[in-house]
């Protein structure tokens, strides 16, 4: 079968045919994603513009809202408002005038944005601070009577030295004592508001450069705009609404609160200005990367991509983790820096192989040293024998044998050697039901030597009983209970053995009401049992048995770091050794 024409081309060739695909496939990408771009640019934008105007409608919200509560509270306080507007008397008026004057300028300080408070009686009397009074009086009469609160829209009012561009709110006041139809109504209220500061700083808009804004009030016309162009108490230009030539983007809201609308214009010159920046400059970079793509690589070719091949090839397979390729060899020919490379990997493979059978050597042989020395420490710790119980026992016996000659030096001698016989011989995981009836035998012993300074209690649920322990588990805990904390008491002691079940895990624990520890001996035991060896005794001058510390260590030999012992208690309030292994049944491998 014939090769593909495309194929028999020389690799240089090939090279600049995949270069030259290459190009236009990415010009093909730079090309979607610039469109894309565009369209994530408009609609980020478009998003931006309207979180933009709800923020403005928030603002215009919360400060309309403000005015609102303003005009009730002026509308509706009796003391100075109501009683200024219903007093007929002309020398009394005059006297509450004053009056009324620091309260309407009071309120006028509560918000920034008020220029003016005007109040205006039916028969066309205004009483305000700033503003021309004939101007109030007819703008006073836009107000509808059936509106709580009403905004205006744009005017123009003469202020002291400047005619100013201000929002006007207004409220008809009506009386709330006297509920005549004709009578009931007092007058007019109206709020001049300077419309810049209705946003609440006077900058209402964060937008791009040459973007414009524009709102307009319940009339149609201009209250704010950043257009140099627009006047305000103008309408909005139309082409600004019509947008024939697809040249800006447009945005339209509507005003609630002032019965408004406001309008965003974004020239998509201004938007898009980054991206054209951007576009051109990826077109520059692939015209000069396919210059210097080209030459190099045909000239490269034949000494770089074969050798690697060859590289690839033998590290393909050394990969697969089988210790036969680690044996293989890579022979290239090529530049020097290639040659090089294929000797330094040849030796480094040498050095792998090497270093792979020296660490499967080591890992046998310290695997092997691990578990005979983990057999040994086990071995060790369960082959201990306390001498010092022994000893006492010994005397008890003695005791009892000089004392009485009775039946409990049988049944004490009897318990010592089920004792033993239990400690030295049998499998190194039993029952828990066994280890307890071993127990019960050592406290037997331990009463005879106290008599009635010790009493035992046991509470070991009975689903706990078939659990498998290490065997002479509780003994040493046992041990330590009665030697440190019951043996110095003047006292009866009280020993409480309990055993419980709480889902995978199985807990005991030996209470002692003895002479406790203080806390910073306590401390210390505690971190002993964590630190030392399992050869290491939990006090320095002790032998007693396997002791705490080796009972820590077996329970994590066998089970692992979770488990272990743990000492809780107060000086003079007695000690508790918890105990905690995970629950193990018959069978279980």
């Amino acid at each position: 079968m014939k090769r593909p024409y495309l194929k028999k081309l020389p690799i240089t060739v090939q090279l600049s045919l995949l270069g030259l695909l290459i190009v236009m496939v990415m010009i093909s990408i730079m090309a979607v994603n610039y469109y894309r771009a565009v369209n994530v640019v408009k609609k980020n934008n478009s998003d931006y513009i309207k979180g933009v105007i709800s923020q403005l409608n928030q603002s215009i919200s919360s400060n309309s809202n403000d005015v609102k509560r303003i005009m009730e509270t002026i509308a509706y306080n009796g003391q100075t408002v109501q009683n200024f507007l219903s007093e007929t008397n002309p020398a009394q008026k005059f006297e509450m005038y004053n009056q009324l004057k620091a309260y309407l300028s009071d309120m006028r300080k509560m918000k920034k944005a008020i220029l003016d408070i005007a109040l205006v009686e039916n028969n066309g009397a205004v009483f305000n601070l700033l503003a021309n009074t004939a101007q109030i009086a007819a703008i006073s009469r836009e107000i509808p009577k059936d509106n709580l609160s009403y905004f205006l829209g744009h005017k123009m009012i003469d202020l002291p030295y400047t005619t100013t561009p201000v929002l006007v709110a207004g409220a008809p006041i009506y009386s709330t004592t006297d509920f005549e139809a004709v009578r009931s109504k007092l007058g007019t209220l109206l709020l001049i508001i300077d419309n810049r500061l209705l946003f609440g700083d006077g900058n209402p808009v964060n937008l791009p450069d040459g973007a414009l804004v524009y709102m307009a009030d319940r009339n149609g016309r201009l209250f704010y705009t950043n257009d140099d162009s627009s006047n305000l108490g103008e309408p909005i230009p139309k082409d600004k609404l019509l947008n024939h030539n697809r040249q800006y983007m447009i945005h339209r809201e509507a005003i609630p609160d002032l019965d408004g609308e406001i309008v965003i214009e974004v020239p998509n010159r201004v938007l898009l200005q980054g991206l054209n920046e951007i576009r051109l400059q990826q077109l520059i970079m692939v015209a000069i990367a396919l210059v210097l793509m080209i030459i190099p690589l045909l000239f490269v070719s034949n000494n770089i991509l074969q050798p690697l091949k060859k590289f690839m090839s033998l590290m393909g397979e050394v990969s697969l983790g089988e210790k036969k390729h680690l044996s293989k060899r890579i022979a290239v020919d090529g530049y020097a820096e290639m040659i090089i490379m294929a000797s330094r990997f040849n030796e480094m493979l040498t050095e792998i192989e090497k270093l792979t059978d020296h660490l499967l050597e080591s890992k046998r042989v310290l695997y092997e040293t691990e578990l005979i020395k983990r057999r040994a420490e086990l071995s060790f710790l369960q082959s201990q024998i306390n001498p010092h119980f022994l000893y006492n026992t010994l005397e008890s016996i003695k005791g009892l044998a000089a004392r009485e000659g009775s039946s409990q030096i049988f049944e004490l001698t009897k318990a010592l050697a089920m004792f033993f016989r239990y400690s030295i011989q049998g499998p190194d995981m039993i029952s828990l039901e066994r280890e307890w009836i071993i127990i019960k035998y050592y406290i037997f012993i331990h009463q005879i030597r106290f008599g009635e300074r010790l009493h035992v209690e046991y509470d070991i649920s009975t689903e706990c009983l078939a659990c498998l322990v290490p065997k002479m588990i509780l003994q040493p805990i046992v041990e330590n209970a009665i030697k440190h904390g019951i043996e110095p008491l003047r006292r009866t002691g009280v020993l409480v053995i309990k055993g419980y079940r709480d889902g995978e895990k199985l807990y005991l624990s030996v209470n002692d009401n003895g002479t406790g520890i203080s806390l910073e001996k306590l401390e210390e035991i505690n971190h002993t049992i964590e630190c030392r060896s399992a050869t290491d005794g939990l006090d320095g001058d002790s032998v007693s048995g396997i002791g705490l510390a080796n009972v820590h260590n077996r329970i994590r030999m066998i089970f692992g770091e979770p488990y272990g012992i743990r000492l809780t208690s107060e000086l003079e309030g007695g000690t508790t050794v918890s105990l905690i292994i995970p629950v193990r049944s018959e069978g279980y491998v």
